[in-house]
């Protein structure tokens, strides 16, 4: 060991004994610390390499928890939406100007809300992010995974792994399959993926599951059809690829449902729920799923009450909300003593007038109360969301 490191090896031990904060006990040290908000943190690991270490662990996160100042945070694979005026370059605004149309690809960025204290920002990538890719949570990890390649434009097998807490992003294993259009799930502690499309817009049967631990695959048996562009929704203890079409029948939505058994290693096919209009489908709590959208050509809220059952309603859509056939996309939050609640992220009607047309924006659905409130969505944060999930810190 040369002189240089154990210089560094000494003062990181030196450190390491001191106070986390001069003239306090660290149990009163880490409980002060332990109250800064989430956005500070960044600022919080570069004090030193002791604080580096404990807002970043677990045990931290679960103090957070336990004293009621652990945040929501809502990750969003979304377009981007310019805010400069115009929007676009010199050349592309000429050619507006005169009649002509630009066409460009859609450039996709990952969104952060904090439903806890009501703010937006974007996450710092280390590359783009692939066209329609989707994101789940395992734990306090973000997987990012799928979509469409934003050079190729073709299906990808890439996965990606964020940290939240430490900001730091790690390469996943590869899935054995590219698609996009795809379910996607996280159901006890694996992300589970079936269907979509592959580079030749062939729909698919298959699925696989992606333990972020061990960073590793495993295949699951092929469903009973193909479902191309299905919904995955984790329900009831189960991973769901909600309705979707095979290869022959573009576009012909299928009301049936497959849900992947675990324990018996093999797909069950649900007839009944899915019905024609757009809807996002979300799993709340005591194992329910719901329907956001306008199923059935009926907006609204419902929930689906099991096989030969069908859905009710529970509460109609907000004022501001535009119907169907426009897409529109949810996740539930668990908002501590405040209660479950399901973000909506959906087109705002043209009378609304706040972000300008075509625009979308948020919403918030108290799951016990069924009451909704208007979330302010800034303009860099109105473009289209395809897919959602969220952590809590």
């Amino acid at each position: 060991m040369g002189g240089r490191e154990k210089r560094e090896r000494g003062m990181e031990r030196e450190e390491f004994y001191k106070a986390l904060l001069p003239g306090l006990p660290d149990d009163i040290a880490f409980d002060c610390l332990a109250r800064v908000p989430l956005r500070f943190h960044p600022g919080l690991r570069l004090v030193c390499c002791r604080w580096r270490d404990l807002v970043t662990a677990p045990s931290f996160h679960r103090h957070r928890e336990r004293i009621g100042t652990a945040e929501d945070l809502i990750f969003l694979v979304q377009a981007v939406v310019p805010v400069e005026k115009g929007g676009g370059s010199e050349e592309e605004e000429e050619e507006e100007k005169e009649g002509g149309a630009v066409c460009q690809p859609p450039v996709y960025g990952l969104s952060a809300y904090n439903a806890t204290l009501g703010s937006w920002h974007r996450v710092a990538m280390p590359a783009p992010v692939p066209l329609f890719a989707q994101v789940a949570a395992v734990g306090r990890e973000v997987v990012l995974l799928g979509g469409w390649d934003p050079a190729s434009m073709e299906p990808t097998t890439e996965v990606r792994v964020l940290d939240p807490a430490t900001g730091g992003w790690r390469r996943g294993a590869a899935m054995a399959a590219a698609r996009s259009f795809f379910a996607c799930a996280a159901l006890a502690g694996r992300v589970y993926v079936a269907g979509g499309h592959d580079e030749q817009k062939n729909a698919l049967r298959s699925g696989e599951s992606y333990d972020p631990t061990a960073d590793a695959w495993t295949a699951l048996p092929e469903m009973g059809e193909e479902r191309d562009e299905c919904q995955g929704v984790a329900a009831g203890g189960r991973f769901w690829a909600v309705s979707g079409y095979g290869t022959e029948g573009q576009g012909r939505f299928v009301g049936a449902a497959e849900w992947y058994d675990a324990a018996a290693g093999a797909w069950r096919r649900e007839e009944g729920l899915w019905e024609a209009g757009a809807a996002a489908c979300v799993g709340v709590a005591g194992g329910r799923m719901w329907s956001v959208g306008c199923g059935g050509g009926a907006g609204g809220v419902r929930e689906y009450e099991g096989s030969g059952r069908g859905w009710k309603e529970v509460a109609p859509l907000p004022v501001g909300m535009r119907l169907g056939p426009s897409p529109c996309a949810a996740v539930a939050v668990a908002l501590g003593s405040a209660g479950e609640k399901v973000l909506v992220m959906a087109v705002e009607t043209e009378g609304d007038g706040r972000n300008g047309r075509g625009a979308h924006g948020a919403w918030v659905l108290e799951v016990g109360s069924r009451r909704w409130t208007r979330t302010e969505t800034p303009l860099g944060f109105t473009g289209f969301v395809f897919a959602a999930t969220a952590v809590r810190l």
